[in-house]
């Protein structure tokens, strides 16, 4: 992996996405921890522990991998670009052909994008993530899919905990009126009730949104990958290889094992600049 010379975040939008993202992983993880899993099971039960094993993992990949889509330079400048001789360079503002990056004043390779905000072409650019405060790209999808998926499961799990924490052992104190109008506008109530609850019911609503989010944010993304797309060609399939080699294509050649971890190394088989090779590949095939 190649390190980003500048990794923090460049605009204010960015800036509070990814700080609110950094802080609310360590509280989530410390309520459902030492609040949720000793109020439903006892504090001195062994399903604690049970519940800690996968809490652990699941806490060191989404911030991990969260670090590592952060961290991982996927510009144009982290390869060596040379345009084939038989190829003519466009000076249009679209990704599907070589082009001239005006501000960059360097020629771009195809499915490459400029990014205002992170000042740079990205090779096999897919979107720029506010929660991340970078662009998503051939060298960091892989990252950034694993962040997202580890995070859904993660709310998933706490989702189910946190219910029946709520509304069943904490039944007497949740249900009611106040707390509806509590869920409906958890901030604006810490205005006025700063009691442990309001806090329990902030969590529990960030929670509940972040699973429904992700969830989303997972079916859309993963979709684009099984069908060889980024996010600007989700209408097109110039470079659909088989749903296999498209997923080989983000995740690398030991892609049923980056789910254990970020920093196991798993090659990808592209460079992320010459796709003319692949589009003609797709072509021949159909």
């Amino acid at each position: 992996m190649q390190i980003r010379k500048r990794f923090l975040p460049r605009c204010v939008q960015d800036a509070v996405a990814t700080i609110f993202m950094a802080g609310i992983i360590p509280v989530t993880f410390w309520f459902e921890v030492y609040v949720v899993m000793p109020g439903v099971h006892g504090v001195d039960s062994v399903l604690n522990w049970i519940h800690f094993v996968p809490a652990l993992f699941l806490l060191y990949n989404i911030s991990a991998n969260m670090l590592a889509t952060i961290m991982c330079d996927t510009s144009c400048g982290t390869e060596i670009i040379s345009v084939p001789t038989n190829v003519a360079v466009s000076s249009g503002l679209g990704s599907g052909s070589w082009h001239l990056c005006a501000t960059c004043e360097a020629v771009a390779p195809p499915r490459s994008w400029h990014c205002n905000i992170c000042e740079t072409c990205v090779l096999k650019r897919d979107h720029h993530c506010v929660f991340t405060g970078c662009c998503i790209g051939h060298r960091n999808h892989r990252y950034f899919i694993m962040f997202v998926l580890h995070l859904f499961i993660a709310t998933f799990y706490a989702s189910i905990l946190n219910n029946y924490f709520i509304w069943f052992v904490h039944g007497e104190e949740f249900r009611n009126w106040t707390s509806l109008v509590k869920i409906v506008f958890p901030l604006a109530m810490l205005l006025i009730d700063i009691s442990t609850t309001q806090y329990y019911l902030v969590i529990y609503l960030i929670n509940m949104i972040g699973m429904l989010f992700t969830g989303v944010l997972l079916v859309y993304h993963g979709r684009l990958i099984l069908s060889g797309s980024v996010v600007h060609e989700r209408n097109s399939h110039e470079y659909d290889h088989g749903r296999l080699n498209n997923l080989i294509m983000v995740l690398g050649e030991r892609w049923h094992l980056v789910w254990l971890s970020p920093f196991l190394e798993s090659k990808l088989p592209h460079n992320g600049v010459n796709w003319d090779l692949i589009q003609k590949e797709v072509a021949k095939s159909k």
